[in-house]
């Protein structure tokens, strides 16, 4: 895909919009719950939500088999709804997808506490992935042979649901979705890293290559941190308002807990940018206003 191709899929999703502007936007408002004007809804149908399926619909009809979607972002970037979008039109139009977080994919709290008490205390915080779990889930999706059983983890206690919520999937989906703020990323030079950033940087390298199997992979990225620590603060009151004052972080943990891992962001997040592996890159501004659309593995931006 060059330049002009992508003007076309935008052109192309803006007639798609016309046509089915109905359940779209019913999904948008209604299910989503997305507290947009309808003019910046389309906006946002048409540079990132409508590409991204068709795109999808592409190489399903090449693939004729399961097509996986992989997002990367930052904190608050809209993975989520993005996901839940995909799921529920695909939904609509036939097919069976499914989605989960990698967040889902954290281990247990008393894991991350035997860690910590090993390596560093700071490692009780939720930074990498259990990555046994992960390549074993990520092998059943590509070898598929029965069911597969996928963790669901509640951020308001810090630990995974038990087994009986977790979400079971017993067909061979359409679609696989699968989001999460270190998906993609790529190990840096060990060179001068302390005892713990050694310790995340060879979990890192662990699942630098099981990302491969991804059909298409996008990236949503803030300008900045301070972004990212806005967007955390309203995920956290929603969770709040949700489940309890006494559950979730407060503003001032929140900030504090993205100070802690920016650098993490930074390093193994942002640089996402310039990863030739990542399709498109959707940048956003304070305002969760996309302000641009790069193409690493195309190379073109709008």
């Amino acid at each position: 895909m060059n330049h002009k191709d992508f003007l076309g899929l935008i052109q192309t999703s803006e007639n798609y919009i016309e046509r089915n502007s109905d359940d779209l936007f019913q999904i948008c408002l209604e299910e989503l719950q997305l507290k947009l004007a309808k003019r910046d809804l389309f906006e946002l149908l048409k540079i990132e939500f409508v590409p991204i399926y068709l795109q999808l619909m592409k190489i399903f009809q090449k693939k004729k088999d399961t097509v996986v979607l992989g997002i990367a972002g930052v904190n608050g970037s809209g993975k989520t709804t993005l996901a839940r979008f995909l799921s529920l039109l695909l939904q609509k139009e036939g097919y069976y997808p499914i989605n989960f977080s990698m967040d889902d994919l954290y281990p247990t709290k008393e894991e991350r506490l035997e860690i910590a008490s090993d390596i560093d205390l700071s490692l009780e915080t939720r930074l990498m992935y259990d990555n046994k779990l992960v390549k074993r889930i990520f092998k059943s999706l590509q070898t598929w042979e029965n069911s597969i059983s996928i963790p669901k983890f509640d951020k308001s206690i810090d630990d995974r649901f038990p087994e009986n919520k977790w979400q079971i999937v017993e067909k061979k989906p359409d679609f696989v979705i699968i989001e999460g703020v270190f998906t993609f990323a790529q190990p840096i030079s060990a060179e001068n890293l302390s005892k713990m950033d050694q310790y995340i940087n060879s979990k890192v390298k662990e699942l630098s290559d099981s990302y491969i199997f991804m059909d298409f992979k996008i990236a949503l990225l803030a300008e900045s941190v301070e972004n990212v620590i806005q967007f955390r603060k309203q995920q956290e009151i929603e969770l709040r308002k949700e489940k309890g004052n006494n559950l979730g972080m407060t503003s001032h943990e929140v900030e504090r807990f993205i100070l802690y891992f920016k650098k993490y962001l930074k390093r193994y997040t942002w640089p996402l940018e310039n990863n030739p592996i990542i399709d498109f890159i959707y940048i956003f501004n304070a305002k969760r206003k996309i302000t641009k659309i790069l193409s690493p593995k195309f190379n073109f931006g709008y």
